[in-house]
């Protein structure tokens, strides 16, 4: 009885840090801090996708709905591997949603090699070309200093009408192995610039030049 009653005030103890440790863990995936850098791209499409279910004012589950590639607001054709990774979490948190979703990239015909056997491509001749789709959806990034802006929106393309949109934000510091702060010197159009300090140009994709 001693050591059972011994044991009780740590048990208790231990049992209130785990609740404390819990409700922090619940708190920082609510605000999308401190999130597992390998969960936090999922996260974020998460967010956009409820954030698009919310604002959608007339597409059915029913309608056929294609995910493009997020490409950079300044170009609007350029993606990076935050971009083409967000894709991907889009499209596995709409089917979430019960959308009816339609893949681009199958081609017409399974090749089979050596390394296995492949039906995506990105090669537009291999991709069929009477896919009926109407509603797409596009999505844009925008560095700053801190991080990437992401915005999403459903449009239907018989018409340009934007059927829904969302917008988020991606905090360097959350997703370190997509995005960094940029350095004292960084190169931007064949100059140098040289800061007091890293972090005080726009951020870079990790793997770009």
């Amino acid at each position: 009885m001693y050591k059972l009653i011994t044991l009780l005030p740590f048990l208790f103890a231990l049992g209130c840090e785990s609740t404390d440790a819990n409700n922090q863990t619940e708190s920082q995936m609510m605000n999308g801090h401190g999130l597992p850098h390998t969960e936090a791209v999922n996260h974020l499409s998460q967010q956009m996708t409820n954030e698009l279910v919310r604002q959608n004012d007339s597409l059915r589950s029913d309608q056929p709905l294609l995910v493009a590639t997020p490409v950079l607001l300044s170009d609007l054709k350029t993606t990076n591997a935050l971009g083409l990774q967000f894709q991907q979490g889009l499209i596995a948190s709409l089917h979430d949603h019960q959308f009816n979703l339609v893949d681009i990239n199958v081609s017409d015909a399974l090749k089979v090699t050596p390394d296995g056997e492949f039906i995506l491509t990105r090669d537009w001749q291999q991709l069929p070309s009477d896919i009926p789709v109407e509603n797409v959806v596009v999505s844009t990034m925008s560095f700053s200093t801190q991080g990437v802006a992401i915005n999403s929106r459903i449009v239907n393309v018989t018409n340009n009408r934007v059927v829904s949109a969302a917008q988020g934000f991606v905090n360097a510091s959350v997703m370190s192995e997509y995005i960094r702060p940029s350095e004292k010197v960084v190169s931007e159009n064949g100059l140098l610039y040289r800061g007091a300090n890293t972090g005080q140009r726009t951020v870079k994709i990790v793997g770009d030049k």
